[in-house]
């Protein structure tokens, strides 16, 4: 048997591994490392190869330490693969040898830790092995998860009708109500750029309402360059006599399609858009032969005044099952810088949670009424937090600094 480890530059290649295995991501995917590259970052695609087949593959992020204050001279990194590395099983060779590679990387670009979110989840019977597998390689678990780790997932393998069948009573007449009421949707362009207007727009709104940050306009349409050119992203603009109100970008990636963003007007809310924007939106991932539809992060703990209550909330009520990927694995070469970060990390946890847990109670005290009128929208691909507790941010990478505690799940 002969393994190698070579970086992938063919994105067929790394494609076509990925969409064919169980675990495998949008966030390792060819496209979101391109992305993250056109946001200034560094990456490393390391593919493991055993007699010229590729059976594993990470994405690795280098990032730099967020240090309280620059010190000269002195520049530490840390390397991330978010819902990575894949590879076929908790015994393959590729593993190991994916691991060693990401060693030699680390000490090249003074890392400080390596850290690993793989797409394992509680609906995986092996979790336990995986687990052990990465312990066994000198992991150890962090409670910390940069990409949220709770997503809410729905089967869309059923027919439109028993689809719309497994909704909520109130979810179906709300898809009913705003199609009677003349809310149309319809698919849009970047190169319109009248209608992509509008869609930042609405973005922007919502980000001012729900305190969450938006990337620049361009990001999107990078977004959309990448993925809508094959089929394999859509964006869609609902309206009311020619007014945009809500907004929503999927993207495909193997038989799995991802709630990307999201966007509500703060006007003629009581057509209830989002709910019949949702439902369009099941349609076109099943027309893409999807199996699953992924509305991203939900709260880690299921309980009112946990953040983000509220959209998981109106999530639920479409039907699905919650899914909880592994917790992050970390491996650590300076443990001093280590230790000193991870403390200041639980400090700002705790600091913002409960400044959140605040605005979520108080939320929650308008009644489930006003919350079924107020259908969120969607939190961007990987938010970290700033130093306002109600402002959810990302660094240029699009990632969470790892000083940061991230509240969703492009971006994760």
């Amino acid at each position: 048997m002969s393994l190698t480890i070579q970086e992938i530059t063919d994105r067929d290649q790394w494609n076509d591994f990925l969409t064919r295995q169980p675990r495998g991501h949008l966030l390792q995917s060819y496209e979101w490392g391109e992305l993250n590259k056109y946001l200034g970052g560094r990456i490393y695609r390391l593919g493991a190869l055993e007699n010229g087949r590729l059976i594993g593959v990470m994405l690795l992020l280098v990032n730099p330490v967020p240090l309280p204050t620059r010190i000269p001279g002195l520049k530490l990194s840390w390397l991330y693969s978010s819902r990575g590395p894949t590879v076929e099983s908790p015994d393959s060779p590729a593993l190991p040898a994916l691991i060693e590679q990401a060693h030699k990387i680390a000490k090249k670009e003074r890392a400080v830790v390596l850290r690993l979110e793989p797409n394992i989840a509680d609906d995986d019977p092996n979790e336990h092995v995986w687990l052990a597998a990465y312990n066994n390689l000198g992991f150890r678990t962090n409670p910390i998860a940069v990409h949220g780790r709770r997503s809410w997932v729905l089967d869309i393998r059923p027919n439109h009708e028993e689809l719309l069948a497994q909704f909520k009573m109130t979810w179906r007449q709300n898809v009913r109500s705003a199609k009677r009421k003349g809310v149309i949707i319809r698919e849009i362009t970047s190169d319109d750029e009248a209608d992509f207007d509008a869609y930042y727009e609405l973005l922007k709104v919502t980000s001012e309402r729900d305190a969450f940050f938006i990337h620049n306009k361009d990001y999107h349409r990078e977004i959309l360059r990448h993925f809508a050119s094959k089929g394999d992203a859509v964006l869609y603009i609902a309206e009311h006599e020619g007014t945009p109100i809500a907004a929503k970008m999927l993207i495909r990636f193997g038989d799995w399609c991802w709630d990307m963003f999201g966007a509500t007007s703060n006007e003629k809310r009581n057509l209830k858009p989002a709910y019949l924007l949702q439902y369009t939106c099941f349609q076109w991932a099943q027309s893409r032969g999807c199996s699953y539809f992924d509305f991203r992060t939900i709260p880690e703990i299921l309980q009112p005044g946990e953040e983000m209550w509220g959209v998981y909330e109106y999530k639920k009520g479409f039907g699905g099952f919650s899914r909880l990927n592994m917790p992050t694995q970390d491996y650590v070469y300076r443990p001093v810088i280590y230790t000193l970060w991870r403390k200041l990390v639980e400090y700002r946890r705790a600091k913002r949670h409960q400044a959140r847990q605040k605005i979520e109670l108080e939320r929650a005290a308008r009644g489930q009424s006003q919350r079924k009128d107020d259908a969120p929208g969607e939190i961007p691909a990987t938010p970290k937090e700033s130093s306002s507790p109600a402002k959810v941010q990302t660094n240029a990478k699009g990632q969470q600094d790892a000083d940061q505690i991230t509240t969703s799940s492009p971006s994760s």
